[in-house]
């Protein structure tokens, strides 16, 4: 199901991204010096290593451990410089009173994280993901020290809200309808209310930046979302999903989160 149909963007040079990294993207954390700025057209944080390596959940249906791991991964790449590999077995099996396999809340996730563990684990100091819940093997007063996660923000039901937090934090955890990703094979979705409802939320994801396309044969835009999803690179383009921004396609602005690192 690879896509070999990357969307075009709406240039093919973006100097407002430098311009706007060279300034107050990564100092801490204060809205109000995105809203006083002028927006980029586009914006991916893969272009800078921030975003880490696609993953798979297979059939285990914890899609919001992944859709949290990504987030906090991307969270300490910004703002902390490290690439850390963390694990989401450790929250499969650790989060009490969670749902496993199952579909649980992203802020449930984080709240959890924060409050009951004051972080996550690396891989490394982990049992291998296995696709299934396991009994919690991590005892805090004996184990390797957790990486911390400080604080977590549920983000204003509103993508251009939602278009400043990613310049200003970083990339999003989202909840989103994922009948249409079920069809997906490249290109930018374009999903009406009736055929993916906004206000059924099964899947989560990581969105890591936005763009457009410009039809050159009728100069429409069509503004997108640039999306990473858990159903490994074989899925989508490389593992990543183009969803149409602005109308709340697939409920994509419905539940939207991120963590604080420190």
């Amino acid at each position: 199901m690879n896509s070999t149909k990357y969307p075009k963007l709406l240039t093919n040079e973006h100097p407002s991204n430098e311009a706007f990294l060279s300034g107050n993207i990564f100092s801490k954390h204060d809205p109000k010096t995105v809203r006083d700025r002028t927006v980029p057209e586009y914006f991916d944080w893969r272009q800078y290593g921030k975003v880490s390596p696609v993953k798979n959940q297979y059939q285990c249906g914890a899609c919001w451990a992944f859709s949290a791991i990504a987030n906090i991964e991307s969270q300490i790449r910004i703002h902390l410089m490290k690439n850390y590999t963390l694990s989401e077995q450790f929250l499969i099996d650790c989060i009490k009173n969670n749902k496993g396999c199952g579909a649980d809340s992203l802020i449930k996730t984080f709240a959890a994280i924060v409050t009951d563990f004051g972080g996550v684990l690396l891989d490394s100091d982990y049992f291998p993901y296995e696709a299934k819940p396991n009994m919690c093997r991590w005892q805090p007063n004996f184990n390797t020290k957790l990486i911390p996660v400080i604080g977590f923000k549920r983000v204003f039901p509103n993508e251009n809200v939602m278009i400043q937090y990613i310049l200003q934090y970083g990339p999003l955890s989202a909840a989103i309808n994922s009948k249409s990703m079920e069809s997906y094979k490249g290109d930018i979705d374009e999903p009406t209310g009736e055929t993916c409802s906004p206000k059924h939320l099964n899947h989560a994801v990581l969105i890591v930046g936005y763009s457009a396309y410009v039809s050159k044969t009728s100069g429409k835009v069509t503004p997108y979302w640039i999306i990473k999803n858990s159903w490994g690179t074989e899925w989508g383009d490389n593992g990543y999903y183009y969803l149409v921004r602005g109308r709340n396609a697939c409920g994509i602005a419905n539940d939207v989160s991120f963590a604080f690192v420190q």
